[in-house]
């Protein structure tokens, strides 16, 4: 059977050439430059045709080939046929020349052979047309070459692609046969995690979407990778490991591993964000300022097929050892060396945010991806945050001061862009903020003419002082423009006043964004979770309530977990002064039950830190978040954790980093103590929402406010057990755990829960737990 290649995908591997300089393109680029080409071919006169398909099968290296693709152009000309391949670019034209791009003339070559063959031509007339996506201004390089001579250049080309493509051929032959042959790693299931397998292979084997609640300790990563795996049968088939923290990245990389080690054979790529893999220590994409953007693409071929000849997992130090050897921008090259691969574990951001996502995989049609979202309640608000995008005063104004000087001059237009923001500040009320439904057009028109002189002025100065701080507030002018280009009813403006006027384009409820995407570009979704409590708001805001739902019991004994809530406390705002002496006293009775580690949290950073006021009478060691803490302080506080010798109390905030993805396994962590339900902070934004989603779903306190906040609490509450073995204490601190509501929210795991008010009564209850006797009377 012939295998069918792509002139462009020949070229661009094979003659790849230049820097890296699309430090600020984006999907919206993308857009303009099909804009560009159609404007262009639709300008063709009668003797000239657009997008004319040309093939050939060659018989090469003792095998048949099929090579093909699209010409943008074909003009006659007095008898002479013209063959033209078009080229958008943000360039001013007089930099561009003809050989700017060596892969762009290869792949005009190429298409000159498949032409001139099938039309028996003894030479062959190319034009390489560039068209600015900035002013549609237009400048064509054109030349003759014999037949003979594009001949031999196609066959080289061929040749050499097909040199490197023979092993990806065979990684895919290697890929297939191990995953239909591979057994599951373990001898024994544990509970529900059949149940889940199953489940995931039917939806992703159906093209259809699940929900499932799979409790800690069922084993959902191997679960869902390994039943997954089994239905990549095609070599476009990709899947795709979505999750939103580091630690879900690499409890993934160890279940492929582990795979590995059975027998697997597969590529496997871990995806970091450019911030944390970039290899300077002053960022700056400039090829003139970075070695690793210089010459990149001439580079990037032995790169690739250096790592895939000699790699199976690219994980994040394998990426950058491999990006230093051949001194290549190790970002990019991830996503490069991506094309190869057949699991791609990364952050939810490259499937669903607009400026984020891979074209490659979620807009152009030539694989078919299947996702795993884990952890996917977090997906809820970070689809929020995708949808939405602010601008500020502040922003305008240091933009206004970088490109001083710089032409062609923006300052007028931001001076414009500036008044129209501070107009709003009359309209602010006394708690800072003011929202209306539309967006504001004048506004958007007036950023819109900024961004495009930001364009020229780009790609016109390579250097100049505050360039780098300037593309940061060009990003987010973007950003913004993007997102008015989606408003739609699930948007509102806001527009606030801290230190300076911003103005907001809110959106809550990302679910139609969402499903789009899914609806159109995968083949198979699987969102799973421990905590998609209640399943209907998930489901709401994640597909619009399309889907199916999987709901499986913990595999943990319930007896060893002892959940205790005193509902006698009200936590709420107003009351929060007269709570501290109970909260104390609590945390007190706790760490002397047993010599432990105990986490104690909080719904917001002022609460712990007047608790923490009252922390001079115990002697005990405290670790203490910190807002925007760290990665290191965090991994210090977490190590620290690991020393059980004595009693330790973390003092956290509930929906930060210590309250979910960290497994405090054995004796890491003894108990913990909730302050509170969880509830967001009430505040205009939060209302605002609430009225939505009253209008949209008629349960807008509890959509709004209820379920975020008591998702919060069972993720904080699911630290303490962690496996099999492990006991523990948790502590629900509010007279709010008493309403219907939240009794409704339990987990099963939450059915053997008690209600202890008193402090003689919490002590009993602990020594009987931690001795293993009979539980006591409550009373």
């Amino acid at each position: 059977m012939s295998k069918t290649l792509g002139v462009k995908e020949i070229a661009y591997f094979v003659h790849a050439s230049g820097d890296l300089t699309n430090e600020f393109s984006s999907n919206k680029d993308n857009q303009e430059g099909h804009n560009a080409h159609v404007y262009l071919q639709r300008k063709y006169g009668s003797d000239s045709l657009s997008e004319v398909y040309v093939k050939r099968e060659v018989s090469l290296q003792g095998r048949e080939v099929i090579v093909n693709g699209f010409i943008d152009g074909v003009h006659k000309n007095n008898n002479e046929i013209i063959i033209e391949e078009i080229k958008s670019t943000k360039l001013e034209l007089d930099q561009v020349s003809f050989d700017y791009h060596l892969e762009y003339f290869a792949q005009l070559k190429m298409y000159g052979y498949l032409y001139g063959l099938e039309h028996n031509l003894s030479s062959v007339h190319l034009r390489l047309t560039f068209i600015s996506i900035i002013t549609y201004a237009v400048k064509s390089f054109d030349t003759n070459i014999d037949i003979n001579e594009l001949e031999e250049f196609f066959f080289n080309s061929v040749t050499t692609y097909l040199s490197f493509y023979d092993k990806v051929e065979q990684a895919t032959e290697n890929r297939m046969k191990t995953i239909k042959d591979i057994k599951f790693p373990f001898e024994t299931m544990r509970m529900g995690q059949r149940d889940l397998m199953a489940a995931c292979f039917q939806t992703m084997k159906n093209n259809d979407i699940l929900y499932s609640i799979a409790p800690t300790g069922v084993g959902k990563t191997m679960a869902t990778m390994f039943s997954s795996l089994k239905t990549l049968t095609s070599p476009a088939d990709k899947l795709f490991y979505l999750t939103a923290k580091g630690m879900g990245k690499r409890v993934a990389v160890n279940a492929v591993n582990i795979l590995y080690i059975q027998g697997l054979k597969m590529k496997a790529i871990v995806l970091t964000a450019k911030s944390k893999i970039c290899q300077m220590e002053k960022k700056n994409c400039n090829p003139e300022a970075c070695p690793y953007a210089k010459g990149f693409f001439y580079r990037l071929r032995e790169a690739i097929t250096d790592i895939f000849n000699y790699e199976g997992v690219y994980d994040f130090d394998t990426i950058l050892e491999y990006a230093n050897k051949h001194k290549i921008c190790a970002f990019e090259f991830s996503l490069e060396i991506s094309n190869y691969c057949d699991l791609i574990i990364a952050d939810y951001n490259y499937a669903f945010d607009p400026k984020a996502k891979l074209i490659r995989y979620f807009d152009d049609s030539t694989y078919n991806p299947k996702i795993l979202v884990d952890e996917a309640h977090n997906l809820i608000d970070r689809s929020k945050e995708m949808y939405s995008s602010s601008i500020s005063v502040d922003r305008l104004k240091r933009l206004r001061i970088c490109l001083t000087g710089v032409k062609p001059s923006v300052r007028k237009d931001l001076n414009k862009a500036i008044e129209l923001l501070e107009a709003y500040e009359g309209k602010i009320s006394e708690q800072g903020t003011y929202y209306q439904d539309d967006s504001d057009d004048e506004f958007a028109d007036k950023l819109s003419i900024i961004r495009n002189k930001c364009d020229q002025i780009f790609a016109d100065n390579q250097e100049f002082e505050k360039r780098e701080e300037a593309l940061e507030v060009y990003f987010e002018l973007c950003d913004y423009l993007r997102i008015y280009d989606m408003y739609c009813d699930v948007h509102k403006t806001l527009v606030t006043k801290a230190q300076s006027i911003t103005m907001t384009l809110k959106c809550f409820d990302a679910s139609k964004f969402l499903y789009e995407i899914i609806k159109n570009k995968t083949h198979g979704i699987v969102f799973f979770s421990a905590t998609l409590f209640p399943i209907k708001y998930h489901m709401d805001l994640l597909t619009g309530g399309v889907g199916k739902y999987l709901n499986l019991e913990s595999p943990f004994e319930k007896k060893n977990l002892d959940l205790i809530i005193n509902d006698q406390i009200s936590t709420k705002y107003n009351n929060r002064i007269n709570t501290i002496d109970d909260i104390v006293s609590t945390l007190e009775i706790l760490t002397d039950s047993k010599k432990g580690n105990y986490i104690i949290f909080f719904p917001s950073y002022n609460y712990m830190q007047m608790a923490l006021d009252k922390m001079d009478k115990m002697d005990i060691e405290i670790f203490v978040q910190t807002p925007n803490m760290s990665e290191a302080d965090r991994d210090f506080i977490f190590l620290k954790f690991y020393e059980t010798s004595y009693t330790k109390v973390g003092f956290f905030v509930m929906g930060g980093v210590f309250s979910e993805g960290l497994d405090y396994i054995g004796d890491l962590l003894s108990g913990v103590i909730i302050v509170g339900v969880g509830i967001p902070q009430v505040c205009l934004e939060n209302d605002l929402a609430k009225e939505f989603f009253d209008n949209k779903y008629g349960n807008g306190f509890d959509y709004a406010y209820t379920f975020p906040g008591f998702n919060k609490v069972v993720q904080a509450a699911g630290r303490v057990i962690r496996s099999e073995t492990d006991r523990g204490v948790v502590i629900l601190l509010d007279n709010r755990y008493k309403y219907r509501v939240y009794q409704q929210l339990m987990p099963n795991m939450w059915s053997e829960r008690k209600y202890i008010s008193t402090s003689y009564g919490l002590k009993k209850e602990l020594e009987v737990f931690w001795n293993g006797n009979i539980k006591p009377n409550n009373n």
